[in-house]
């Protein structure tokens, strides 16, 4: 009985020693971590930086500086365009076309001179306008000095002023009213005008500067300019000759600087 008993009492405790030594695991060994395969089909990733957002645009839109509008007046003689005197009148007959304006004397005996005009529009204004400048190439006949020039201010056949040059290299700067001549403050007669006076070509040049009126020749001031202004008898523009032919190019009336 008592050796049963032992039996017994071994094998229990055996049970035991197995059981508990299957459960153990051996001090300072976690549980192991678990290992996840990865796929071999890579997927590309592109990563992109966001733009930092720049200043916001103003709402106001900018106006560029407007330039300054000169009215100008342009008489190309390409087209009769603005109404010059064409065909025979009196002694002369006058002829527009590639760019010229020719005069040429149909009576060789005659001692009047040629008269060719026209009204400048309305926004220029040679007595309002405190700056202007007329411009004008005067031509001959080959080796001869031109006979003739520019007309402003002109009311009619009458009234009117004058920048003319003569067959001799003299220069005349004159205002004429009801038909006369007036020396008051512009000399009237032909002068000598101290710059040179150029065969076959010359420019004549009209500016004026608040209260004087400056003539040139060629880009050169006469010797008795400036002049000083007086309200003009009106604001025609226009042409005169004695030559047997003279020709007119590139006339240009220009208001402002």
């Amino acid at each position: 009985m008592n050796e049963l008993f032992m039996r017994l009492f071994l094998l229990i405790g055996l049970s035991a020693l197995l059981l508990k030594t299957s459960f153990a695991q051996p001090v300072g060994q976690g549980p192991k971590p678990m290992v996840y395969s990865a796929s071999s089909a890579w997927q590309k990733v592109i990563l992109r930086s966001t733009p930092e957002p720049g200043p916001r645009r103003s709402s106001t839109t900018s106006t560029a500086p407007s330039t300054t509008f000169r009215p100008a007046f342009t008489g190309d003689f390409v087209t009769n365009r603005n109404h010059w005197r064409a065909g025979n009148f009196g002694d002369y007959h006058y002829q527009i076309g590639v760019g010229s304006y020719s005069v040429r004397k149909r009576n060789v005996r005659t001692s009047k001179a040629s008269f060719s005009s026209v009204a400048l529009p309305q926004e220029i204004n040679l007595n309002r306008a405190e700056v202007f400048t007329i411009k004008l190439d005067v031509l001959a006949d080959s080796g001869q000095v031109p006979t003739g020039g520019l007309l402003f201010g002109i009311k009619d056949s009458l009234n009117f002023c004058a920048f003319t040059t003569n067959s001799r290299g003299e220069v005349s700067i004159k205002r004429v009213a009801n038909g006369e001549t007036f020396t008051d403050y512009m000399p009237g007669e032909f002068f000598r005008p101290g710059v040179p006076i150029d065969k076959n070509r010359n420019r004549l040049m009209v500016k004026r500067r608040g209260e004087y009126l400056y003539f040139f020749i060629n880009e050169q001031e006469v010797r008795s300019s400036p002049y000083p202004f007086r309200m003009l008898s009106g604001n025609g523009i226009g042409l005169t000759s004695s030559g047997y032919w003279t020709s007119f190019q590139k006339l240009t009336v220009t208001v402002g600087l």
